[in-house]
């Protein structure tokens, strides 16, 4: 893995967020696009994290570059700005994270390469057992609608009107539930987000509400969650024009 960006002290950022992760070896770091394309004439990278803005050549234009030179690089866009992320996609990139990097949306775009890379390895369970008061739930992942947390206890509401309170905290199901494609829209709700319907501004609170398919219920978004949201529907191909 190659990382480049202008800023040094984001690498530096990027560099102990990816300690986390065992299998990620980082072999280079560079500071700008010419850099980059004589290490890549010189070293084997299968994935480069890639900051947008930087001086002289940006990003964009190398990632359009390494499309011909070196097209089985993967490339993870990393920006301080949600605004290029439409723009981004042109080039096919792997994910968008914005900055500072959430760790979360990290292992997200870290499980994605892995897929791609081992496209045989075999997909997770959909059926899985959650704690529940006095035993376990098994339930079908593709069942699930979204998550709430009401008080001290959290809801699970799936298709056809199904619905269980669980014993885990938020936070738990939250880790849980990621790798399943659930999006943490707000502090009290994760949603499952290959079911949303549609998004829409809520001008009574002045943020966002999602409509889901087969529920009439409007789930908040929270303001600060929407770009977040956007960049990963653009990530599973979902053009927002």
């Amino acid at each position: 893995m190659l990382l480049v960006d202008d800023d040094q002290t984001c690498i530096e950022s990027l560099k102990t967020s990816l300690r986390s992760f065992s299998f990620i070896n980082i072999v280079g770091e560079v500071n700008n696009a010419f850099d980059a394309i004589c290490f890549l004439q010189k070293n084997g990278v299968d994935l480069i994290f890639l900051d947008i803005e930087m001086d002289e050549t940006n990003g964009l234009e190398l990632a359009n570059h390494l499309k011909s030179t070196h097209p089985d690089i993967l490339v993870i866009f990393v920006t301080g700005h949600p605004g290029f992320a439409l723009k981004s996609f042109e080039v096919h990139p792997v994910d968008y994270l914005t900055k500072p990097i959430n760790m979360l949306r990290l292992e997200k775009a870290l499980e994605k390469v892995k897929e791609i890379k081992n496209p045989h390895t075999p997909k997770f369970d959909q059926k899985i057992g959650i704690k529940v008061s006095g035993g376990i739930r098994i339930v079908n992942v593709n069942d699930i609608l979204f998550l709430e947390k009401r008080g001290r206890k959290v809801f699970i509401e799936c298709d056809e009107g199904d619905s269980f309170d669980c014993s885990e905290s938020m936070q738990t199901l939250e880790m849980i539930f990621s790798q399943y494609g659930f999006f943490r829209s707000h502090q009290s709700f994760l949603v499952a987000i290959d079911k949303i319907k549609a998004i829409y501004p809520d001008s009574f609170t002045r943020s966002y509400l999602i409509e889901m398919n087969h529920n009439e219920m409007k789930l908040p978004l929270s303001r600060n969650k929407y770009q977040e949201l956007k960049d990963l529907l653009y990530s599973k191909g979902v053009h927002i024009y």
